[in-house]
């Protein structure tokens, strides 16, 4: 990866609807150079996916925030499956330590809170915090000083 790679994953982690000529206007390529380049970063792996981000509140889910859970290592595979199925659950990490789990939710009300988080507790103990605001999702990746 040289620094150009850098400035397209960018510009890409920034709108992936951007095109390949606005793309190759903004890091000094054409539009097949640039394609050939985001190809070999998907072959490689380094572009994973590309997709959206969904607003919740607009959906009427305006509460959201993390659940740190603990479930019983016994219940780990069940608990998985009710956090894969729960539609109010949008991400599930694993982790290791105190808590090995951390999820994001978003639910309509505190009575829907309430209910899912009685759920959460039959696996375990948890902790929750709500989400006030998001500063920011992502970060610009920096270009390794060697390639400068």
């Amino acid at each position: 990866m040289d620094a150009t790679d850098y400035r397209i994953l960018n510009l890409l982690q920034a709108d992936c609807r951007i095109t390949l000529r606005v793309i190759g206007d903004r890091v000094g390529l054409t539009p097949p150079s640039v394609s050939e380049r985001i190809r070999k970063l998907e072959d490689d792996g380094v572009i994973r996916s590309y997709g959206i981000e969904i607003d919740r509140t607009r959906l009427n889910c305006p509460v959201t925030g993390y659940i740190m859970a603990a479930p019983e290592p016994d219940r780990y595979g069940a608990f998985c499956t009710f956090c894969e199925q729960h539609p109010a659950i949008t991400e599930h990490h694993h982790l290791i330590g105190s808590y090995n789990a951390l999820l994001r939710f978003a639910v309509r009300d505190a009575d829907e809170l309430d209910q899912l988080l009685s759920r959460i507790k039959t696996f375990g103990d948890s902790r929750t915090s709500l989400e006030l605001k998001t500063l920011f999702r992502t970060k610009e990746l920096p270009v390794p000083p060697e390639l400068l």
